[in-house]
């Protein structure tokens, strides 16, 4: 017996080689690799390579605002995953992943889901380990003086692995909308010190206030330009701006009637924007991007099944999605039929432990991430 464990001492490097260690690894929860981050360094080198990535279906993002302690200023999510909805599906269960706590201070309506993480308001978060960052403080400068009415968006560059914030300030008191923003920053996630980097723009812009949609390393948004508005590019990788397209006069007039509302979605991996142009009335007009062009219409969906409902993508079968802005205890989407023109109400079984809960976030595509935070 002795023996036998000094031979398996000896040869114990070569017990599970490197391809099998791989594989076993990569058939674990994202949960239980990211403890063997810990196990040694020649372990964490392994699941941080780039050879390495956890196979996993995309699932969809479910990030429940409940609770809420208006007497210490807190918030309350609890995160939940789904599998992929399938085409005979009404009813889809859930896994719980985390439950995270913060400042009421930090958070704000707008979020972002970006491979497998998530940035609500002032914080980045994991949703599978629960864990979350604090972005640096804005400091009042001469030039960013109105902190409070900064605009975030959260994009991924997957040629550097890293994750990264870009920030934009009006930096003038009373300034017209169209006024050019000269403040723009950078905050890349795991920087040491934690700050904020100031970046050159060269294109005079006044970022409009809607969703950002990172794609494929660019974070893409929509600015007024001189005199018209475009599609605003963000390199992740250069951290350089160029004007990616230009938006149609017909779709500004549209998007800005009753205040209308617009959301960036991914459409076969182009830029496109759901535009709704009246509150009160049920129909959505889809546009579409492409590199220096200016913006088309690609479809229209009439008869929305209720109101306020935002398009969140297209699932792997070509079925549009919508969710709403606004849910009370209840968790569900609305999938719609390109072929059969049908709504369809999708509820998610969650358990937020019978809380009632009044805000509900849905991202597609999701991905456990392995970012320790």
């Amino acid at each position: 017996m002795r023996r036998s464990l000094r031979l398996y001492k000896k040869r114990k490097t070569d017990v599970v080689p490197l391809d099998l260690l791989i594989e076993i690894l990569n058939r674990l929860p994202a949960k239980s690799v990211v403890r063997f981050l810990l196990v040694s360094k020649s372990w964490a080198e392994i699941i941080r390579s780039n050879g390495f990535c956890l196979t996993q279906p995309l699932r969809f993002l479910i990030a429940l605002k409940t609770d809420t302690d208006y007497q210490k200023r807190r918030i309350n999510f609890s995160f939940f995953s789904s599998s992929s909805l399938s085409s005979s599906s009404t009813t889809v269960s859930t896994s719980y992943l985390s439950r995270i706590t913060i400042p009421s201070r930090l958070f704000s309506c707008h979020s972002y889901y970006v491979n497998g993480l998530i940035n609500i308001g002032q914080i980045i978060c994991n949703p599978c380990t629960g864990k979350y960052i604090t972005l640096p403080k804005i400091v009042k400068t001469p030039t960013c003086n109105r902190p409070s009415l900064a605009m975030r968006f959260f994009g991924y560059d997957p040629v550097n692995n890293q994750y990264k914030v870009l920030c934009m300030f009006p930096n003038l008191e009373g300034q017209e909308e169209t006024t050019p923003w000269s403040d723009f920053r950078v905050f890349t996630l795991g920087d040491k010190p934690k700050s904020w980097r100031l970046i050159d723009c060269g294109i005079p812009q006044s970022p409009y206030y809607s969703n950002g949609l990172c794609i494929d390393g660019f974070v893409h948004y929509i600015a007024h330009t001189g005199t018209r508005m475009s599609l605003m590019r963000f390199d992740l990788k250069s951290e350089k701006f160029d004007i990616f397209a230009k938006v149609s006069e017909h779709l500004r007039a549209l998007w800005f009637k009753d205040n209308g509302s617009g959301t960036l979605i991914n459409y076969h991996g182009k830029v496109a924007i759901a535009v709704q142009p009246l509150h009160h009335v049920s129909s959505i007009d889809l546009y579409v991007f492409e590199a220096g062009k200016q913006d088309f219409k690609e479809r229209s969906f009439h008869n929305l099944p209720q109101l306020h409902l935002r398009m969140k993508g297209i699932t792997h079968t070509g079925e549009i999605i919508f969710a709403p802005s606004y849910s009370r205890n209840e968790a569900n989407v609305i999938r719609h039929d390109l072929k059969g023109a049908s709504f369809e109400k999708i509820k998610f079984e969650v358990d937020a432990n019978h809380q009632w809960f009044n805000e509900s976030i849905y991202s597609m595509g999701y991905v456990e991430s392995l970012m320790l935070l």
